[in-house]
């Protein structure tokens, strides 16, 4: 079984027993650009994935005014 990441309507499959910035990095998803949630709980970058974990992906949406 694997773990997915879900990013709006994209869905990755990565390997269990991977950290979540090694996961994110393999799926060419920018990790200072999203926020993990798995069971609507944030998770952090060296959280491991384990077989059966859905893992949402959150855009954040950087910027400032002047």
């Amino acid at each position: 079984m694997t773990a997915k990441l879900v990013l709006r309507d994209k869905e990755y499959e990565v390997k269990p027993g991977m950290t979540l910035l090694d996961a994110l990095k393999k799926s060419n998803i920018v990790p200072e650009s999203v926020i993990a949630t798995r069971n609507g709980e944030m998770i952090t970058d060296d959280e491991v994935l384990r077989s059966g974990d859905v893992v949402k992906l959150i855009a954040v949406i950087s910027g400032g005014s002047k």
